[in-house]
């Protein structure tokens, strides 16, 4: 059976502030807690204002979908409201928000009772756009809407086309694991590629899950760039969570390596549009979603983090499955950054939110 892991220790801790049992729920917790809020609290304090939180990565799910998703054995660990209510977002201090559509689920194996035939899929993918397109209305000026295809289905660039068309939707999710997309398949490689050809020529920003954990070595991961992304010049690329799942890793840290080093090399390369979004890059000790990121692991990603600029990192929760405040207190205790550079990091901002 498998789980949707919400973690809500944070999220009460910070309740805790200002009542007089706070400092008995932080022994409660003990010290990863106590840093934790303490971070929190610091950041809060020191910027306030100038340091609105833009999270880049947060998910919304229609009704349909989690009780679809219910029907393949996923359980899910808080109320239908917290995945399915995009202004709940705005209740964890968060000012604007890249909202993303998880709509490529009806494409994968586990949905295929659901889906049983290609319309039917087809018909679901489009609703479920449809749903993000409807939260991103509730408070425009906050929200970027961003719908997912699968860029393996015969239907995608109809979807893609009527999604483009829909003034709340901005920006294009591919999940290249949950669609199936393998980069050792040269047919889905030329799939792929007509795919961010056409976001690259229409102005679509895309926020790309590359792998599902699997190992990338740099020979690898200069491939990637060079191949799937170093030829669509124009392209405005979001690479979530580091480009690996689950922590900062080996193959996180290759991918970093790799774009540095194409960076330093090509002049045009250098001046694409190509920001890393932070979502899970650090995990902690009791977090189920997996390994504790080391102290080792957080050194290493600092050094990369300010290799590449730290302009080109964007804060990002991959609320409601991580806590906003708890992401953003990780990330200000454990990197080792500056104090100029870990303020910029967390305030970073997409162009987008310009709008």
């Amino acid at each position: 059976m498998r789980k949707l892991v919400i973690s809500g220790i944070f999220g009460r801790l910070c309740q805790s502030i200002g009542n007089s049992t706070m400092s008995k729920r932080l022994l409660q917790f003990g010290r990863p807690g106590c840093v934790w809020l303490c971070s929190a609290v610091i950041l809060g304090a020191t910027h306030g204002q100038e340091n609105a939180i833009y999270d880049h990565h947060v998910h919304v799910l229609s009704s349909r979908l989690i009780e679809d998703w219910k029907s393949t054995g996923m359980t899910f660990s808080r109320p239908e409201q917290a995945y399915n209510d995009s202004t709940r977002i705005l209740d964890e201090g968060v000012v604007g928000a890249f909202l993303v559509s998880m709509a490529h689920m009806y494409t994968a194996e586990d949905f295929r009772a659901i889906g049983k035939t290609p319309e039917i899929e087809r018909r679901l993918v489009a609703a479920e756009n449809d749903f993000i397109a409807v939260s991103v209305a509730r408070e425009p000026s906050q929200f970027i809407g961003f719908y997912s295809v699968n860029p393996l289905r015969d239907y995608a660039f109809d979807e893609l086309k009527r999604c483009k068309a829909n003034p709340n939707l901005t920006g294009m999710k591919l999940h290249l694991p949950a669609c199936g997309v393998s980069l050792e398949n040269p047919e889905h490689v030329e799939k792929l590629e007509k795919v961010l050809n056409w976001a690259a020529e229409n102005d679509v920003p895309v926020l790309l899950h590359l792998t599902a954990g699997e190992e990338i070595d740099l020979e690898k991961a200069n491939w990637i760039w060079r191949t799937i992304i170093q030829p669509h010049e124009k392209l405005h690329l979001y690479l979530a969570h580091l480009g690996s799942v689950g922590g900062f890793n080996s193959s996180s840290g290759n991918l970093l390596r790799a774009y540095s080093l194409l960076a330093e090399e090509s002049v045009k390369f250098r001046q694409m549009k190509t920001d890393f979004d932070l979502s899970g890059a650090i995990m902690e000790a009791d977090s189920e979603e997996g390994r504790p990121t080391t102290d080792e692991q957080c050194l290493e990603l600092s050094e990369l983090i300010a290799r590449v600029g730290v302009e080109r990192f964007l804060f990002a929760s991959d609320y409601p499955v991580f806590s906003v405040s708890r992401t953003r207190a990780s990330l200000a205790s454990r990197l080792k950054l500056t104090p100029e550079d870990s303020a910029k990091l967390l305030s970073n901002k997409s162009p987008l939110f310009q709008h």
